[in-house]
Parts: C-alpha cells; sequence; structure tokens
C-alpha cells in the first residue's frame, strides 16, 4: 500500500508537474491554521475594487503599448533592477508583522523607509519607521479587518510617520500612542497603472508598494519564482517592490513576516500572477530627506567647537544652553547677545539633530 503523501509532498510535485521552478518547504507560516494565516495579510479590499482596477490596467498598458511603440528608447526601462544590490543596498531589514493584519503598514513603510535612503544618497542610512504610529494611529483597532492603501498613504502626507523607537511595534488592538514625533513626511503619491510606468518608476526612483492575493501554497514558498498552483486563496496582502528582472519574468519583493520566511524574508513572483499586477496597482510616493547629508551639517562644526570653548568662560552663555538647549538646570536669565547665540545653535541643531546629543555631552 503506497504511503500518502503529506501537503508539503504532493505541492512539491504539482509544482514539479507543472514546470515552474519555485521551491516550497514547511515554514513556520504554512503550519498555521488557515484562520491564523489570515491573520498576517490584511489588505481590506472588495471583489468589485479589485474588478475596477484591472479594467483601469488593462486601458493602461494599452496606453503604454501605443507610446512604447512610438518612443521606444525615452520609455524603455533597464531589463532588471534589485535594490538591495544597485550600487548599494537600499532596502531595509526585513520586520515580522506577526499575528496582526497590518500588512498595509509594513509595506508602505518598506517602501518610505528606501526613498528615504535614495533621496538621502546615503544607502547605508540607520532608518527605521513606526509601524504601530501609522497602523494604530492612523487606521486604529484594525488587526481583525485590515486597511487599505490611499489612507495609509494620506496619513504620510498629512500627519507623518515616527520612528520606530517613539511607538514600538507589538501585534495587536491597541491606543493610538499621544505625542509621536512625525520624523518623517511624503510630499505626495500616486497610484499607478501600467507595467512600463511600473518598471520605469521602480528604476529611476526605488521601491513601490503593491498588493497581490495570497493562497495556501504561498506559506510555503521558500525561494524561485513563485507562480499559483493553489485554488485556495486566503485573502489579500500587501508588499514592497523592491525590482523585477524580465530575463526571469518575475517581480522582486520584500514581505513582512520575518527573515525565517521566503528567501531570507524576500521572494519573487512571476509577472501576471496572485493579481500582482492584473488587479493591483503599484503606488509611488515622493519625500524629502528629513535629515541633511552629512557633509551639509559638517559646516556647523567650527561653530559649535567655538560656542563650547566660549561657553566655558561664560557662565551666563553656558546656563543658557544648558537650558535652551539641553533642558537641563533652572531657568535662567539671558542676555539678547546671548539669546541670540542660542537661537543660532537651536536652528543648527535642529537641522543637524545627531549633534545635539554631543554638543550637549560637552556643555
Amino acid at each position: 500500500m503506497a504511503k500518502e503523501k503529506t501537503p508539503l509532498q504532493a505541492l512539491q510535485d504539482t509544482i514539479k508537474r507543472k514546470g515552474y521552478e519555485w521551491e516550497a518547504v514547511d515554514t513556520p507560516q504554512s503550519v498555521l491554521s488557515a484562520e491564523d494565516q489570515k491573520s498576517l495579510l490584511g489588505v481590506a479590499v472588495s471583489d468589485e475594487e479589485l474588478d475596477a482596477t484591472a479594467t483601469a490596467i488593462d486601458s493602461a498598458n494599452g496606453l503604454a503599448a501605443v507610446l512604447m511603440a512610438e518612443r521606444p528608447m525615452e520609455l524603455h526601462a533597464p531589463a532588471a533592477v534589485d535594490w538591495r544590490n544597485n550600487g548599494g543596498n537600499w532596502v531595509t531589514p526585513v520586520k515580522d508583522q506577526k499575528s496582526c493584519g497590518s500588512c498595509i503598514a509594513f509595506g508602505t513603510l518598506a517602501a518610505l523607509e528606501s526613498r528615504i535612503r535614495r533621496v538621502c544618497r546615503n544607502a547605508n542610512m540607520a532608518i527605521d519607521l513606526s509601524e504601530a504610529h501609522l497602523f494604530y494611529c492612523g487606521c486604529g483597532q484594525c488587526c481583525n479587518r485590515g486597511w487599505t492603501f490611499a489612507p495609509a498613504l494620506d496619513f504620510c502626507q498629512k500627519t507623518g510617520v515616527g520612528l520606530e523607537a517613539s511607538f514600538p511595534y507589538t501585534p495587536g488592538n491597541q491606543p493610538c500612542k499621544a505625542g509621536v514625533k512625525p520624523y518623517v513626511k511624503i510630499t505626495g503619491w500616486t497610484r499607478v497603472l501600467s507595467v512600463a510606468d511600473r518598471k520605469n518608476i521602480i528604476a529611476t526612483k526605488g521601491p513601490m508598494v503593491a498588493g497581490m492575493a495570497v493562497y495556501a501554497d504561498f506559506f510555503r514558498y521558500r525561494s524561485g519564482v513563485y507562480k499559483v498552483t493553489s485554488n485556495d486563496l486566503r485573502g489579500y496582502h500587501c508588499i514592497c517592490v523592491i525590482g523585477y528582472d524580465d530575463g526571469q519574468g518575475c517581480w522582486i519583493c520584500k514581505n513582512s513576516w520575518g527573515a525565517n520566511w521566503g528567501d531570507s524574508g524576500f521572494f519573487k513572483i512571476g509577472y501576471g500572477q496572485a493579481m500582482i499586477d492584473t488587479r493591483f496597482a503599484f503606488y509611488d510616493m515622493d519625500t524629502r530627506c528629513p535629515v541633511p547629508p552629512v557633509n551639509l551639517c559638517r559646516r556647523y562644526v567650527p561653530y559649535l567647537r567655538a560656542v563650547l570653548l566660549l561657553a566655558r568662560r561664560n557662565a551666563m552663555l553656558r546656563a543658557c544652553l544648558r537650558y535652551y538647549i539641553c533642558g537641563r538646570g533652572r531657568r535662567p536669565r539671558c542676555s539678547r547677545r546671548v539669546i541670540a547665540v542660542v537661537r543660532t545653535v537651536w536652528l543648527i541643531l535642529r537641522r543637524c539633530p545627531q549633534y545635539r546629543r554631543p554638543f550637549c555631552a560637552l556643555l
């Protein structure tokens, strides 16, 4: 009597039979119940919205084909882009949303963190935005019902997003934390429909926000170019597209299920698969560098050193700097001349906050 195949073995056989080239394994996500797997998703979208987006995508792709025929060199994107290896690694580390339908916040901020590195021209820039601030303050008690793209991007534009240190993420419905200072805002966002436009924006500006359908087999993805083998739809998910490869016919994406899933938290998905480019738009965004490049801030160092030297000899200046800049001591009396120096230092440290801590330590 033949031994019954496990679900993993059955999936591996199906992948092989269909001629697909991706590896399936048991993962921490694949062993969860169907209900618990749904908690790893979180895009709230109706069939009517998906149908309307599909119609708009078809129209946009048709127009793009006409324009490509007229101006092929002008609109042609590179054959492959991966922002993990494109003159540096512009992609921040993979995170884990865990058992909360907060993928919109994770996919959106994954793209925004990369865009900040791009506009700041610093692939090594330490940037960790607060998914908790975006999700629990922008959506509210939404773990069980999820969220969608437009309101999340509107929150990033109108309110801005704080740093992870200001509001650390934990899964589960919780109130918005008051007093979180926005670290960055986006200046605008756009829904992008045609494949040609998506590739051009990824190639020139960086990663984008996207959505996809998640089927039961996706939880077992390990590596290769994912193509759907299952009819068991579990829900809809937000991810960050960090590149594409025409040779392999795929989008390259960053997920939010931790580094133990997939290819260290990343995956490749075939063009036209799981609705990623047929029923979901991609989302572009613009932002400004929240911290000026280090080389621009360095010009202020001689002035700050001079102020520190002067403060050693001037008790009033030292006391006023300590109180107004560093928040130490009692409120002192400060002359107009001293206040002018304090105001200048305050403006410099507002523009270059990385100097505040060492300045106050030396004061």
